[in-house]
């Protein structure tokens, strides 16, 4: 007989969850601001802030996080390893992803990333 897994015999620690927007939303309105001022305290886009409501950007949730006097994992743990780091995703998450695709030897012509032809002309009639 295959013995059968349930959740009462492995007690686990509950699994927190992030905060519903409303509840951020709700939060920094009650330290007397909204996050469009906040946004542009921070000298960033009217509704930028927003953007890390609804998905991972790191520099906001932190911005966030600091004025509510909280860690952006605290607000967010699914986005934030244990130890505090954020998980892969985008924005500054991948900083040293990506390398170079061209030789810095070669001269490329900014316009299409073609290599520039012998002589600098970039186009072969003039």
């Amino acid at each position: 007989m295959s013995k059968i897994n349930r959740s009462s015999d492995n007690p686990k620690k509950p699994a927190r969850k992030d905060w519903d927007h409303h509840a951020v939303l709700y939060a920094v309105r009650r330290t007397g601001t909204t996050l469009s001022v906040l946004s542009l305290q921070h000298g960033i886009g009217y509704g930028v802030l927003r953007n890390a409501l609804y998905g991972p950007y790191p520099a906001y949730e932190r911005l966030i996080a600091e004025h509510l006097g909280l860690k952006p994992q605290d607000i967010w743990p699914s986005r934030y390893h244990l130890d505090g780091t954020p998980k892969s995703g985008r924005g500054e998450r991948g900083i040293g992803r990506y390398k170079r695709k061209t030789n810095s030897s070669t001269p490329v012509d900014s316009r299409n990333s073609q290599p520039v032809a012998a002589g600098g002309n970039l186009r072969e009639g003039a």
